[in-house]
């Protein structure tokens, strides 16, 4: 009976999860070669490897410090990732990739260690909705100096926030058939075929 249990925020049995939802979305992206090839989909590169922390990392440097649990935290040679899944607007998407961020880069970076050792950090969040509005299929969010734009402020910090509301505007086939399976469940690629299997032999398990 145990395996209808509704899961905590979704409000669904285990059951009826979809990819896209939170809990469901955390275990199949422990699958080291789907979550790679996800990675590679969203950022345009290839990754040599991933390692994984723990699944759904829970970050708390400090014990009065507000925590947070990472859907999908791993990290490569050079790179530390976190891939969060949004099925609903908050409106606080901003401070929310600034307190993940910092809090990513306090973990990482072991005492005594200069900061020229912090690894690249890549935050980015599947959004299936629109943040702000403007109808673009990815913002990147990089920092730059508002005097003069053209000034870039290498901090190896990178944020980037997929609407998945818009994937027909996506030209990369691959990209665009898997923000169309976040946002509506429809697998229609080999890659999101292979995702779906996976949320399919998880429920039976």
């Amino acid at each position: 009976a145990g395996k209808y249990n509704l899961i905590i925020g979704t409000g669904k049995p285990f059951e009826e999860l979809c990819f896209y939802d939170d809990f469901m979305f955390g275990v199949v992206m422990q699958n080291k070669e789907l979550c790679k090839e996800a990675l590679e989909y969203m950022l345009g590169f290839k990754i040599d490897h991933i390692e994984y922390s723990e699944p759904q990392r829970t970050v708390a440097p400090l014990y009065t410090a507000h925590s947070i649990r990472l859907d999908v935290y791993v990290k490569d040679s050079s790179r530390i990732y976190d891939v969060e899944i949004q099925n609903k607007d908050e409106h606080d998407i901003g401070r929310r990739t600034r307190y993940y961020q910092g809090m990513m880069d306090v973990d990482s970076l072991l005492k005594g260690e200069d900061y020229s050792e912090l690894k690249e950090s890549i935050v980015i969040f599947l959004c299936r909705f629109d943040p702000f509005k403007k109808d673009i299929p990815c913002y990147t969010v990089r920092r730059t100096c508002k005097e003069d734009s053209s000034v870039f402020v290498d901090d190896a910090a990178i944020v980037q926030i997929f609407n998945c509301t818009a994937y027909d505007k996506i030209e990369n086939k691959s990209l665009r058939a898997f923000l169309k399976f976040v946002q509506t469940n429809k697998a229609e690629s080999d890659f999101t075929r292979r995702l779906n299997d996976m949320v399919e032999t998880q429920k039976k398990v």
